[in-house]
């Protein structure tokens, strides 16, 4: 047997190696149809490569002939197989002409293994080897290779077309995958067929099916990979490793012990030794998952709860939730969190959770603690066994007071929690119910938990710094509209003030002047003029206590609960409020609705009368605006109200006929700052913006605008309906 027939042969048998090893994997790890469909390609596959081996190392015709024709089985399915399997992961529906597939495969190997007619029948010596190979038999074999080539075409332009239209993305990586293996591997397939045809050569483009049989099936079972050099460079460490490893020593032996059953035994032996990392990672997965399987619960449910604390903004309720999910899902006995306060500067108790057990917990400890310092240097979680243990072995005696800590928060295993590398948080957890211990696994899901508790605090932290600031800038805005409001309020407080002045200089004129010689009948007119007078100085106390309990009602910062709200009371309050800061008698207010129809609102008061205030002075200055721009002799400033029930809210609309908002401006009106009156100093720019915040964010509402420039502006709200 010379060189060239000793390759033929070992391209076989790597192949088919190779092909039974893929068998094995997709068996394993391949779930879907087109893995099946897949793995039956590999075996066929397989089935030509080691016929190709026992065809290499065949001594006479007969023997090579009987190899041909058993393992032409394989060739005939190879490209139904590899057509069934494009269609499938392509997605189109060819079941009729798989279905011929099929039927044609089963025939022509039907006629491989019988003498019916002529089909496989001739094998020749190709000329200058010893390797004895099929010949054209006639015009069954012709046909049966041009299905064969029609078969890999079709699945081939298949495969090509949904790469054209796959636009980018992994799919289309997927795709090219295919494609280029395809190319590979069946341009080397193709040689098989030139000795059949006369041509004097041996065949060694089984090397090349191998490879692409290995690029093909990491591409298929790796559906997520991205870089088709990595799918090369593997399917090329796996190609060479295992032909060197495996392959050399049974080609060795073959040459040194000749033909024998010894190649059996060493050739499974050879499958098994490739596939047994493969099953040992496959049987450690089981058995770990098995053992672990309450753990990985626990540990899933933990994730889930980490991508989930970003939405929560309140802070103690973020706290709370964190004890409250580590003590059920890892069933513990006790959780805590302490949370470094800046005004104490210390780490207070900021929520804790009790499952069982009978523990009084600390409230603080001081950030200059050992155990602080401890998590500062090293920014590991803490396991209270390994600290103890290593407080005994070294008698270190700051090890020793971190163990004391420990065990006053009666704690296994405390978690740190850091901000920008400071450390914001600890969290304590207590004994596990079911008596087993913390694993490096647990570490591993706890150091992920700690990363998103932080930004989930961090979020709360700033929630909260800028709820505070958008109460500041609502407050400033208020006393910034009290501040223009100041010469109506004084003009109203100072006329009752006037008011009085006269009235209690009639009533002692009236005194002084029938003090002497007063009859019983002029007594008697003097006490109806001071009754009269006592009551006008009643009516302007109350009138002016109105206006300062009005003033005192809109400078409220509206802390007080929601409630269901009468919006006609608070559209009342508004307008006595706003006559002080604009003139009541230049526009009309037209209230389309009945007042004892309109529904409820969930809502709170002083914050409706705030939003209402600014919607009617918004249209107020717009109204004057168009009147002094325009100087239109028929303009009549309107501002109409109207309130409704919606479906599942109430719908406010405040509708003005002013200056209405250029396109430009529209998109800029809910912005701080911002503001298209006239003057700047007569609005602050943050009205619309208070609107919004109170209405979307603190009442969960809706704020719509519709503007037409030089005809008006619409202000809808939709507000939460009160119910019962």
């Amino acid at each position: 047997m010379n060189i060239s027939v000793e390759a033929f042969s070992l391209s076989g048998l790597i192949l088919g190696i190779t092909s039974a090893i893929l068998v094995l994997i997709l068996a394993i790890y391949g779930k879907s149809k087109t893995h099946k469909i897949w793995t039956l390609f590999n075996f066929s596959v397989g089935f030509w490569g080691f016929g190709v081996f026992f065809m290499g190392s065949a001594q006479d015709a007969a023997h090579s002939l009987l190899i041909t024709k058993i393992s032409y089985i394989g060739v005939t399915f190879i490209p139904v197989f590899f057509y069934h399997f494009s269609c499938i992961f392509s997605g189109i529906n060819r079941r009729y002409f798989i279905f011929l597939a099929y039927a044609q495969a089963l025939f022509f190997s039907f006629l491989s293994l019988t003498d019916v007619v002529p089909f496989i029948s001739i094998v020749q010596k190709i000329q200058g080897t010893s390797l004895f190979y099929l010949r054209s038999s006639g015009i069954l074999y012709d046909l049966s290779l041009l299905i064969w080539i029609l078969l890999v075409t079709f699945g081939f332009l298949e495969t090509c077309f949904q790469y054209l239209k796959e636009p980018r993305g992994i799919r289309r990586n997927q795709y090219l995958y295919l494609f280029l293996g395809f190319l590979l591997g069946f341009s080397g397939g193709l040689t098989n067929f030139l000795p059949v045809y006369g041509f004097n050569i041996i065949p060694f483009g089984n090397f090349s099916i191998t490879f692409y049989c290995i690029v093909s099936t990491y591409a298929i079972l790796k559906f997520k990979v991205l870089d088709i050099k990595i799918a090369v460079t593997r399917a090329s460490v796996f190609f060479f490793v295992y032909t060197f490893v495996l392959g050399i020593p049974i080609w060795l032996g073959f040459k040194l012990l000749g033909k024998g059953l010894w190649l059996l035994p060493v050739t499974f032996m050879a499958i098994l030794a490739t596939i047994g990392p493969f099953i040992y990672l496959f049987i450690q997965k089981r058995a770990e998952n098995r053992i672990l399987q309450e753990q990985h619960r626990y540990q899933a449910t933990l994730r889930q709860a980490s991508a989930g604390m970003g939405k929560i903004k309140d802070l103690k309720k973020l706290l709370s939730m964190i004890v409250y999910v580590l003590t059920h899902a890892i069933q513990i006995e006790h959780a805590l969190i302490y949370i470094y306060d800046e005004i104490s500067k210390k780490y207070v108790l900021g929520a804790s959770k009790r499952k069982s057990g009978q523990y009084q917990f600390i409230n603080s400890f001081d950030k200059d603690s050992a155990l602080v310092q401890y998590f500062l240097e090293n920014k590991n979680a803490i396991i209270y066994d390994e600290i103890k243990q290593k407080a005994i072995d070294s008698q270190d005696s700051r090890l020793t007071k971190i163990e004391q800590i420990i065990t006053t928060l009666y704690g296994e295993l405390l978690v740190p929690i850091y901000i920008d590398q400071n450390l914001t948080a600890i969290i304590v957890m207590g004994k596990k119910e079911s008596g087993k211990v913390y694993s490096e696994d647990d570490l591993g899901v706890f150091s992920i938990l700690a990363n998103q508790t932080a930004l989930a605090i961090e979020n709360a932290v700033f929630y909260e710094q800028m709820k505070l600031t958008h109460e500041q800038l609502f407050q400033a805005e208020k006393m910034a509209t009290i501040g223009t409001m100041a010469d109506g309020l004084s003009h109203q407080i100072n006329n009752r003030f006037h008011a009085l002045g006269f009235i209690a200089g009639d009533a002692l004129d009236t005194i002084h002047m029938h003090q002497d010689g007063m009859t019983k009948e002029k007594m008697k007119e003097v006490m109806v003029e001071l009754d009269r007078a006592f009551v006008r100085v009643q009516e302007n106390v109350v009138q002016g206590g109105e206006i300062v309990q009005g003033l005192l009602r809109y400078t409220r910062k509206g802390d007080a609960g929601f409630i269901a709200v009468d919006a006609d009371a608070v559209l009342k309050a508004s307008l006595e409020m706003v006559q002080f800061k604009i003139k009541m008698h230049e526009f009309k207010i037209v209230r389309e609705y009945d007042p004892a129809n309109i529904p409820k609102i969930k809502g709170n008061f002083t914050q409706l009368q705030e939003v209402f205030f600014n919607l009617i002075d918004n249209g107020y200055d717009a109204m004057m605006q168009r009147k002094n721009e325009k100087k239109e002799p028929d303009f009549q400033p309107t501002l109409t109200v109207r309130i409704f029930k919606h479906e599942d809210y109430a719908q406010i609309v405040f509708e003005d006929n002013g200056i209405g908002v250029k396109d430009e401006d529209a998109h800029k009106l809910f912005t701080p700052f911002f503001t298209t009156k006239l003057s700047s100093k007569k609005g602050t720019g943050l009205g619309l913006y208070v609107i919004k915040k109170i209405v979307e964010d603190n009442h969960g509402g809706k704020v719509e605008m519709i503007s037409k420039y030089m005809q008006g502006t619409q202000m809808n709200l939709r507000l939460p309906i009160a119910i019962g």
